[in-house]
């Protein structure tokens, strides 16, 4: 095999006990001479498999230390994802549709998986939201209520999504639709949401859930849909 493949394979080789947590997260890596015994490779095949799992953003090298598992940031795929859209010139109300979209998926899926603890932290969001709180107050809730639905799914990639995309569109709508006169009742709009959301999980009615789902991503998009005509965005 050809060196340029081999190194390639390597670096694969490594990669994949990353992913399957036998180096973890933080881990400093084996030196280099042990990465070369324990491949059977030069130690220059071992340097430029490092320098590809380094700008992939899997490892950090320290001089002088080794190379370390990188720790994995909750931002990441947001930021990935807002370099991605800013390349494609992509608009908010592309966001929002995929947004929608996810959101549709996410009670879909929370309605069939939920269990009870999922119910009852959902519960204990919407009765903290239900008192006389602060707009800053009443976000960082309504982020935890998606972020908890989503968990609701049983699969954590639907988390991940939720968060990135919230942080992408909700969060700076409704700081920006706080210097309008709607924003109260959105907010209220909203929390009637979250409450029939949670009864129709309870209830186990997909159909029911989708519907609320659906016109509580609307009126976001009623929201963005206002901010433009009014030129804050």
């Amino acid at each position: 095999m050809s060196g340029n493949l081999l190194y390639f394979e390597v670096a694969q080789e490594i990669e994949n006990k990353i992913n399957a947590g036998i180096y973890e997260e933080g881990e400093k890596l084996p030196s280099e001479r042990e990465l070369t015994q324990a491949h059977n490779v030069s130690r220059n095949v071992i340097r430029q498999a490092l320098t590809i799992l380094r700008e992939k953003g899997l490892i950090t090298i320290k001089p002088g230390k080794g190379a370390y598992i990188t720790k994995i940031k909750d931002t990441l795929v947001t930021e990935t994802l807002k370099r991605v859209i800013s390349k494609y010139d992509s608009s908010i109300e592309d966001i929002q549709e995929v947004r929608y979209e996810l959101e549709t998926l996410v009670i879909k899926l929370a309605v069939k998986k939920a269990c009870s603890d999922n119910i009852e932290e959902l519960k204990s969001i919407c009765n903290q939201m239900d008192k006389d709180i602060s707009i800053s107050s009443f976000l960082d809730l309504d982020l935890k209520f998606h972020k908890t639905l989503a968990s609701s799914t049983q699969n954590p990639i639907f988390y991940v999504l939720v968060n990135s995309f919230f942080d992408m569109t909700e969060h700076t709508t409704f700081l920006l639709t706080n210097y309008t006169n709607s924003f109260i009742n959105v907010m209220d709009k909203a929390q009637e949401h979250h409450w029939m959301l949670i009864k129709s999980i309870e209830s186990r009615d997909v159909d029911r859930a989708i519907l609320v789902m659906q016109d509580h991503m609307n009126l976001f998009g009623e929201e963005i849909s206002l901010l433009k005509s009014d030129k804050v965005i």
